[in-house]
Parts: C-alpha cells; sequence; structure tokens
C-alpha cells in the first residue's frame, strides 16, 4: 500500500518565523497507528510496518523544513488528527479506529532527533481526532525555552518602555 502525502508547511504569525517560539504544520496521508505488534516464532513485528515508517518520515521530513533547531528543554504538541467519516457511521465524533495514542506516538516518535533530542521532552501533548475530507495531522510544536525567553525579554521591553 503506498501512501501518497502532501506537505503544507504553515509558519506562525507574530514573529514565531523569527524566533523558533511556535511552528504549525499539516502532513496529509492516512494517519499511521504505532503499537499494533503480532508476534511471530518469537518476534514481535508491527502490523503495518511499512506504512509506519513512511508515515514517520513524511512527518520527521516536513518537521525538518520547518523547525530549524532541535528543542533542548521542555516541548509542548498540539496534534489535529484528521480521519476520513466511514460511510456506514453516524456519529458526529470519530471515536473509532485508530486510537488516539497510538496515532500520537507514532508522531512522539517521527519528532525524535528532529524537534527534540527525545521524546521524553514532550512536557505537554493535546490530540484531537477529527471527522475531514483531507485525512492527515496537523501538528503544533512549542519551545517553551525559546517562549520563556521572549516573554522575559518582552517584559524588559516594556518596563523600559513605561519608565517615569
Amino acid at each position: 500500500m503506498s501512501i501518497v502525502t502532501k506537505h503544507l508547511v504553515t509558519l506562525g504569525t507574530f514573529g514565531e518565523k523569527i524566533t523558533g517560539i511556535s511552528q504549525q504544520f499539516f502532513v496529509s496521508g492516512k494517519p499511521v497507528p504505532q503499537g499494533s505488534l503480532k508476534f511471530i516464532n518469537g518476534h514481535a513485528i508491527h502490523v503495518r510496518a511499512q506504512d509506519l515508517a513512511l508515515w514517520r518520515a513524511d512527518i520527521a521530513r516536513t518537521a525538518k523544513s520547518v523547525i530549524w533547531e532541535k528543542a533542548q528543554k521542555g516541548v509542548e504538541l498540539h496534534l489535529t488528527f484528521i480521519v476520513k467519516k466511514p460511510k456506514t457511521v453516524t456519529r458526529d465524533e470519530p471515536h473509532i479506529r485508530p486510537d488516539i495514542d497510538k496515532l500520537a506516538r507514532a508522531v512522539l516518535d517521527a519528532l525524535t532527533d528532529v524537534a527534540y533530542e527525545d521524546d521524553e521532552q514532550v512536557v505537554k501533548l493535546t490530540a484531537t481526532k477529527e471527522y475531514g475530507d483531507t485525512e492527515g495531522v496537523t501538528i503544533r510544536f512549542t519551545d517553551r525555552e525559546k517562549l520563556r525567553r521572549s516573554l522575559e525579554l518582552a517584559e524588559i521591553v516594556i518596563d523600559e518602555n513605561f519608565k517615569d
């Protein structure tokens, strides 16, 4: 099975392009979960290993075009997974397979060595699953250390501008 992907990169606003505090980008393609294993002759094999490898590679490649340097400390991630609504489903919310935690795990591992050294640096993670026409994932990445430094600098500028 081949996954066709289209990379739509959207840089942040309000100086984020310059500061690198936060980046947001979309990777289209069918989201592939990480975690479904089969045991064959005592060896754990991922059920969709090839699809997972391609999906993670697409995420990493797109992230590299947006994220200029790896975060050194904590990061926040917000993931929005878009899945197609099955024709037989009538409910409005996508409480369908794949599980959201397995989808998130694939993204976290794909961003390792691109957005951060290791996914243990993720200190805040939010993930949603929605129905839509174009399957994929929107990833919003925030480097908390750069955000903290930027806020400190803003306070200094404000203090200097409002001195008597």
